[in-house]
């Protein structure tokens, strides 16, 4: 009776926050680094808007695309998230990465780096709409 009683109540707990945001960080790290976007999706709704500085991403489409069209732009890619806080529905994470921007026929490489603050709503236990905004920097690489 015991063990059903933990099993019940272990089966029907929710999710905090800081669980939910450590998913989250977990799967980001995961589809930039190896393009495997699986664990995110299964996080994100399928219409999914990310509110980023000049470019808003309408789905999930959009937003893959954007982790593997970003994947080839960028080389020795670093990201360090942070919880903040968190409480029902909204998660605030802070967010800073840097990497080089590789060359391409406008521009040769460079380095960035980003330093974001992130908020997440969630929907139905998913990422609904993401707000974010900081400063980027670039500079020429240095040999």
């Amino acid at each position: 009776f015991v063990s059903t009683a933990l099993l019940l109540v272990a089966c029907s707990r929710q999710e905090t926050p800081r669980e939910f945001a450590d998913r989250f960080i977990a799967a980001e790290g995961k589809a930039w680094t190896t393009g495997n976007v699986d664990d995110l999706k299964a996080l994100e709704d399928a219409g999914v808007v990310y509110h980023l500085p000049g470019l808003e991403l309408k789905g999930w489409k959009a937003h893959e695309d954007f982790i593997l069209n970003g994947r080839s732009a960028v080389s020795n890619l670093k990201q360090n998230w942070k919880y903040l806080s968190g409480e029902h529905s909204h998660i605030v994470l802070a967010y800073d990465s840097s990497a080089v921007l590789r060359s391409n026929d406008k521009s040769p490489s460079q380095d960035t780096s980003n330093n974001y603050l992130f908020v997440l709503r969630l929907k139905d236990g998913k990422v609904a709409e993401v707000w974010a905004n900081g400063s980027t920097t670039t500079k020429p690489l240095t040999p």
